[in-house]
């Protein structure tokens, strides 16, 4: 369904077989955060980082709510769980998609799946010296799916005005991952482990 946060519209995906709300960083990335006490893990068991919780408010159809959710960095989405769907008193009929709630009534829709992408994350804190390129430690969220074993690449990302991933070819053999980050400013820039880096089809 389709949610306006701040005045503007996200689509919002409803999993009543997730416990716990969670939204992207990149949805909210100006909101101070409280430290979080979840734990979160993805479909294949693999930790989902969590950068901290917030109380969001959001609009459906004219109607305010809000939501407690975690931050992550490495989802796209915002996503609310059973937490919600049973605080919202949410009745869900399956049969036609519709969704029953406050003054509210919502056609929900069924998302196609796409490929699977493995997320590309740092995998501990580091900092490229200014006027720099350095090889950044990194890991693929999806520890749990075989690496590839073919040779792929992490492809050019923009990570502030002056600093990007450059496009690496990693081989698929090999163990230790790293990624090509290049710092052309004046001042040092720090990777935080956990960061959302690129994504690998």
């Amino acid at each position: 369904m389709t949610v306006y946060v701040g005045g503007k519209p996200i689509q919002c995906l409803l999993d009543s077989g997730c416990e716990r709300s969670v939204i992207s960083r990149s949805v909210v990335p100006n909101v101070r955060l409280t430290c979080s006490r979840y734990s979160l893990t993805v479909a294949n068991k693999a930790n989902l980082p969590i950068l901290g919780d917030t109380t969001l408010h959001f609009e459906v159809d004219g109607n305010q709510y809000e939501a407690n959710v975690s931050v992550s960095p490495a989802i796209d989405d915002f996503l609310l769980g059973s937490d919600w769907l049973e605080a919202n008193g949410v009745k869900w009929d399956f049969t036609t998609g519709t969704l029953h709630f406050g003054n509210c009534v919502i056609h929900a829709y069924r998302r196609t799946l796409g490929k699977v992408c493995r997320r590309i994350m740092v995998s501990e804190d580091y900092i490229v010296p200014a006027c720099h390129e350095a090889n950044v430690p990194v890991k693929m969220l999806d520890k749990d799916i075989p690496h590839p074993t073919d040779n792929w690449v992490i492809e050019t990302k923009q990570l502030s005005s002056r600093v990007m991933t450059v496009r690496t070819l990693i081989d698929g053999k090999q163990k230790r991952l790293v990624a090509q980050v290049c710092n052309y400013s004046d001042e040092p820039y720090e990777l935080k482990a956990d960061y959302y880096l690129a994504r690998r089809p």
